[in-house]
């Protein structure tokens, strides 16, 4: 890592400044750029948020997947759609500030995704067990399914003031 790029890491001032751009819903995510991929919610109810992830064509991973051919990796895409999950999650229990764990993914790719491309994230919450949560989940692009299945996320609830016996 070169020295800028070493300081930028280290410098709290300039992730507050990140932070503060952030929409204050998608910033209830524990991710932040380069990992945030989720850029617009458009709209979030009851267990289901519906988001898009802008794929301009100029992010750095697409250089290398595939040079002179490049497709979203499907890998990204599944963490967008367990991205708009998390935001699921956020709509209705506002207690779960802890953040959340991507325990199980059983995604199916449909049609490869070339950039520059609007995806649009669909996640319902479809039930659950104790911290568990599983969503139905749903990639769309021009109209066109690219990708669903579900995804299991672990939902992890902040301590409680005194939970600890102090």
């Amino acid at each position: 890592m070169d020295a800028a790029a070493h300081q930028h890491a280290a410098d709290p001032a300039s992730d507050r400044a990140a932070d503060a751009a952030l929409d204050p819903t998608i910033a209830r995510l524990p991710h932040r750029p380069p990992f945030l991929f989720v850029d617009q919610i458009v709209s979030t109810e009851g267990g289901t948020a519906h988001c898009a992830w802008n794929v301009r064509g100029t992010e750095d991973f697409l250089r290398g997947h595939f040079p002179g051919r490049p497709l979203v990796p499907g890998v990204l895409i599944t963490e967008a759609l367990a991205q708009t999950a998390g935001l699921a999650v956020a709509g209705v229990r506002t207690t779960a500030t802890g953040g959340g764990m991507l325990v199980q993914v059983d995604v199916r790719f449909r049609k490869p995704v070339v950039p520059p491309a609007r995806i649009e994230l669909h996640a319902t919450e479809a039930g659950g067990l104790g911290v568990l949560t599983r969503f139905k989940v749903e990639a769309i692009v021009e109209g066109e399914r690219v990708a669903d299945g579900t995804i299991v996320l672990a939902i992890l609830e902040d301590p409680q003031p005194g939970a600890d016996g102090a």
